[in-house]
């Protein structure tokens, strides 16, 4: 790439980040196993406190509930730990050099990829996320990028992947599009 680099950003990642992005991983394309959790817990719990039963029985259907609905990103946090003891506790630091035509990401080894290839773009207070698929990431802590701000490197990669950038989705802020593509991202498994 003879061209300049017009943002680069990076991680290093910890423990602390690599359960972030696990998590973030898990909360965009697994919202519907997510929300069947949830129903799931609720339902459990709710029986558990307005059908008569053994109290035995009674406890353990509130216990299930709660724990469903309290452990939605079990799953992660568990990919995470067995992420980090397979890598024996050597955790990369990554680079993400954008060009105009494609970003390079550097670590373990280097790759060019094609804005094209992008899937979501995802963002929290600390970190943007540029998915590639499921189990495909770019992550940046906004407060490394050089050549301009967290903003201007957003809107640079929206024009070039042709994608918007969400936050991460809350349940309560929920709409049909999300549905849809909670159906969508289940389907394409």
């Amino acid at each position: 790439m003879a061209d300049k680099a017009k943002f680069v950003g990076s991680i290093r990642h910890t423990e602390a980040t690599l359960q972030k992005l696990f998590k973030t991983e898990y909360r965009t394309y697994h919202q519907l196993r997510i929300l069947i959790q949830l129903a799931v817990g609720f339902v459990l719990a709710a029986a558990a406190l307005t059908v008569r039963m053994d109290r035995i029985l009674q406890a353990v259907l509130l216990l299930a509930g709660c724990l469903l609905m309290i452990g939605r990103d079990a799953p992660a946090a568990f990919q995470a730990d067995k992420a980090m003891d397979a890598r024996r506790g050597k955790l990369p630091h990554n680079v993400c050099t954008f060009f105009e035509n494609a970003l390079t990401l550097s670590g373990e080894g280097s790759m060019r990829l094609e804005y094209s290839r992008f899937h979501r773009l995802v963002e929290d207070n600390e970190y943007l996320y540029l998915f590639l698929g499921r189990k495909s990431v770019c992550m940046i802590d906004k407060s490394t990028i050089q050549g301009g701000t967290a903003d201007e490197l957003k809107a640079f990669a929206a024009e070039r992947t042709g994608l918007s950038w969400r936050r991460g989705r809350s349940f309560f802020t929920m709409n049909l599009a999300d549905l849809r593509q909670m159906i969508r991202d289940h389907r394409s498994r």
